[in-house]
């Protein structure tokens, strides 16, 4: 069974997933304070569903980019659920996570999370045939830069605020705004990508070297996904 762990932004999530699919799964807007809710959430995830913390075998955590404070928080509890019971730990980008909720589409894609102070971590990829690719690098720009980065038609999807929805609407004729529900990361989705690689016998990332995304500098796009 799979625990994922997601405090990148102000909107948290958490989740239980094995092989018959979601056991569990919260979202909720946590207004940053991630460090008091989010281990109660578990706690009460594991009693509705009657299971216990000694059956989970692997744990996923989202690594950002996102806030600043807040990436540590699923991160550090994520890697010490992992080391206490001795089960490997899987991290993905916030931004990945988001793209890979979306391969029913066909075309360009941008996701987005909110990185504080107006600013955005954005993540630009091909969708085509339940696939998809990253192209170029996890970037960090405000909203006019965002609005000057896209090019033609476009899939856009993340946290944004009305008044944000409304603008690139009126600037980006060609883009598509997706709906704030259906553009919403969920923990449930990075539970599956973690088992998906634990299924494939994966022994998990590096616990010492596992690191929150944070976009000081560029990211370097990964290789194909799926």
């Amino acid at each position: 069974m799979i625990l994922a762990l997601d405090s990148s932004t102000a909107y948290a999530g958490a989740a239980l997933y094995n092989e018959t699919g979601i056991l569990a799964e919260f979202t909720w807007l946590s207004h940053r304070d991630q460090t008091t809710q989010l281990l109660p959430l578990v706690e009460k995830m594991f009693e509705v569903e009657n299971l216990s913390p000694e059956q989970i075998t692997g744990v996923a955590a989202a690594l950002g980019p996102g806030s600043f404070n807040g990436l540590r928080v699923a991160l550090s509890e994520a890697k010490g659920i992992a080391l206490s019971l001795d089960v490997p730990i899987f991290g993905f980008s916030s931004l990945d996570v988001l793209a890979a909720a979306h391969t029913y589409l066909t075309g360009n894609l941008c996701a987005l999370v909110a990185a504080g102070r107006g600013r955005f971590g954005a993540g630009f990829y091909r969708v085509k045939a339940g696939k998809w690719r990253q192209e170029g690098e996890y970037e960090n720009l405000d909203l006019n830069e965002l609005i000057e980065r896209i090019e033609g038609p476009t899939f856009i999807a993340g946290e944004l605020k009305p008044a944000e929805r409304a603008e690139l609407t009126r600037r980006l004729p060609k883009a598509l705004i997706l709906p704030a529900a259906v553009s919403q990361r969920r923990a449930g989705l990075l539970a599956e990508l973690a088992w998906q690689r634990l299924s494939l016998g994966e022994p998990g990332d590096d616990l010492t070297t596992l690191q929150p995304i944070y976009l000081h500098q560029p990211v370097k796009a990964p290789s194909d996904r799926n």
